[in-house]
């Protein structure tokens, strides 16, 4: 038997066979045999990757046939509309067909197209500042026509309408305004970016105006609350600025008590300056949010009250008055009622006060041979008048009586009587004072009421605006007649911009 040993010694007599030929293997080993197999493994990936790389790039793509579509740039490109430079004053008006469901049809001016945006640059956010649309009060029921609601009605009474962006157009258009309107408006907050004072107030003697330096607070209250109905605000608005301005010089002049005014101010006029000024820091906190301007306001509302009111009556020029008047307690009114749609705290008792006054001066159905009543007069014993009315039919307005009552539509009729006339017909007719409570009354009785009233006022107001781009001191201002020669030219023109507001400054109470 063979030893293993033996199965591997060579065959002396076998023949040699020559070494086979090297392959690329081999010489690999031979040259990297040495090399860790790290690398050796690394350089073989890279490889690989290259000639992946190269074949997808080699490969030919299908062609593609794109699809060219002509367009007509001209006709895609949008339109823009001209910039407004003449405000024209429309000669012919024209009715349009209103849809039956609407219950008190209004006037419009002109056919226009409605867009989403002003024609004038407003450079406003898109939420409106409306207020609290449930702001109601705890005003026991009571009395005729009296309810519990201050604030509610008609989707929201009363609150901070409609007052930028398109919202506001579209409610400048449906409720009777123009672009002419429109167009007024804006040349006259021009007029008081142009002339208020660095320190943010307008001066009245500087402008036309006869009373002392007093006054410049309450003038400053309506000067604001024109840019506030149109909806600029400490915070948003191409005129945030003058807002911002005017609110500070209101503030500077409040003192620690609430009262606003000046050191003057227990003088004949006082009661209107801190009731037009708190209503204007009403409404600027209502709408902006700025907390410093609410507790200004606040404060404002609480010195009314508990200060100025005379207990359970009205307002007069001086703190808690016996002889009380139904022109200042109207401003105090609108006071209370924007602090109660701005969140503010406001205690009944200082309505409850403006009712039991106005009761006292106004006509009562049957009184007098009038069938509705509703006539209303400066104090007892006094002459009823259009002015006084306007203001007593507000406060009820604003303080729950219902459009059918009896006292507003008799007040109503009254009013249709002696419509606005610029330097004509009895004085009241043409009395800044008088357009701005009637308007703000007429629009909220709507129908036939309303058309009317707006007609004559609309037209009025445009065509009695300077419109004298070369004159700056003068353009996009009325002039201060008869009760503007007070508050000079900055009143007239605050208060008729208010007036040409009056679409969008305050939701419809009624439906």
């Amino acid at each position: 038997m063979a030893r293993p040993e033996d199965l591997y010694e060579e065959d002396e007599d076998q023949e040699e066979l020559p070494p086979p030929a090297a392959g690329w293997m081999d010489a690999l080993q031979e040259q990297f045999g040495s090399v860790p197999w790290w690398i050796v493994s690394t350089v073989v990936h890279v490889i690989i990757l290259l000639l992946t790389t190269l074949i997808v790039v080699s490969t030919p793509r299908a062609e593609t046939t794109d699809t060219i579509i002509p367009m007509d740039l001209v006709k895609m490109e949008e339109k823009e509309e001209p910039e407004v430079k003449k405000r024209d004053v429309f000669e012919k008006e024209r009715e349009i067909d209103m849809p039956e469901e609407v219950e008190h049809p209004v006037f419009i001016h002109e056919e226009v197209e409605v867009r989403d945006h002003m024609e004038t640059a407003n450079n406003m956010d898109d939420n409106t500042a409306r207020g609290q649309e449930d702001a109601i009060s705890d005003i026991p029921l009571g009395g005729t026509g009296v309810v519990g609601n201050i604030g509610v009605g008609g989707g929201g009474a009363g609150c901070f309408g409609f007052r930028t962006g398109g919202g506001r157009r579209r409610a400048a258009l449906r409720g009777g305004g123009s672009h002419a309107s429109e167009s007024a408006v804006d040349a006259a907050l021009r007029w008081l970016v142009r002339h208020q004072e660095p320190d943010g107030h307008w001066a009245l003697q500087k402008w036309d105006g006869k009373r002392d330096e007093d006054g410049n607070v309450g003038v400053t209250g309506l000067g604001l609350l024109a840019f506030l109905g149109a909806g600029h605000t400490e915070k948003t608005g191409q005129h945030k600025d003058t807002v911002r301005k005017a609110v500070a010089y209101l503030i500077s002049k409040q003192n620690a008590q609430g009262m606003i005014g000046t050191n003057n101010s227990w003088q004949e006029g006082g009661g209107y300056n801190h009731a037009i000024a708190g209503l204007a820091l009403a409404e600027a906190f209502g709408m902006a949010r700025v907390p410093e301007t609410g507790v200004a306001a606040q404060k404002a509302i609480d010195w009314s009250i508990n200060h100025h009111q005379r207990h359970y009556s009205g307002w007069r020029y001086n703190p808690n008055d016996s002889d009380v008047d139904t022109s200042v307690s109207g401003w105090f009114i609108m006071q209370l009622k924007s602090g109660t749609v701005a969140g503010l705290r406001v205690d009944a008792k200082g309505f409850q006060g403006a009712i039991a006054w106005l009761d006292k001066v106004t006509d009562m159905p049957g009184q007098g041979g009038q069938t509705y009543g509703g006539r209303a007069r400066y104090q007892p014993g006094r002459e009823v008048s259009p002015s006084m009315t306007a203001v007593a039919m507000l406060g009820r307005q604003f303080m729950g009586w219902k459009r059918d009552d009896p006292l507003l539509v008799g007040g109503a009729n009254y009013l249709l009587e002696n419509l606005p006339a610029w330097g004509q017909g009895p004085q009241n007719n043409w009395m800044f004072y008088y357009w701005y409570y009637g308007t703000l009354v007429m629009f909220q009785m709507g129908g036939d009421w309303w058309k009317a009233w707006n007609n004559a006022m609309r037209d009025m107001l445009i065509k009695n605006q300077h419109n004298t781009p070369n004159d700056l001191r003068l353009d996009g201002s009325w002039d201060p007649i008869l009760d503007g020669e007070e508050g000079g030219r900055a009143y007239s023109t605050a208060m008729c911009a208010l007036c040409l507001e009056v679409y969008y400054r305050y939701l419809p109470i009624y439906k």
